[in-house]
C-alpha cells in the first residue's frame, strides 16, 4: 500500500471515529463505501496487533551490577533475582522457557 493511501485511510478512519455516527451514516455523508471503511479499520488493527505482539516477543536483557559476594552465597546453587517488589529464585535446574515467560510478565508491570 502506497504511504500516500495509507494516510488518506488513517485520516478517514480517524475523522470516522471522531464524528460519533455510526459508520454506514458517516460512510454516506463523506462518499466513503462502507466496505471499504471496514476493511482498512479491520486491516489495521491487525498490523498494530502484529507490531504489538513482536515488541512482546522481543527479549530484552539488563545488564547486571554484582556487589561483593560472600564465599558461601557464590556457592549456592540459587540466584534470587528482585524487579522491584518481586523477587524470583532460580536453582539449578530451572526451565529457560518459564523464566522467560516470566520476566517477560514482570517487565510490564
Amino acid at each position: 500500500m502506497k504511504e500516500q493511501d495509507r494516510k488518506l485511510w488513517m485520516d478517514r478512519i480517524k475523522s470516522y471515529r471522531s464524528s460519533g455516527k455510526i459508520a454506514a451514516t458517516w460512510c454516506k455523508e463523506n462518499d466513503v463505501p462502507l466496505h471499504s471503511l471496514r476493511h482498512y479499520i479491520c486491516k489495521f488493527n491487525k498490523e498494530n496487533k502484529l507490531e504489538s505482539m513482536e515488541e512482546i516477543k522481543e527479549t530484552k536483557w539488563a545488564e547486571l551490577d554484582i556487589p561483593n559476594i560472600t564465599k558461601s552465597e557464590r556457592n549456592s546453587d540459587r540466584l534470587k533475582i528482585t524487579i522491584g517488589q518481586a523477587t524470583i529464585e532460580i536453582g539449578s535446574n530451572f526451565d529457560p522457557d518459564i523464566f522467560e515467560s516470566v520476566a517477560r510478565i514482570l517487565s510490564r508491570c
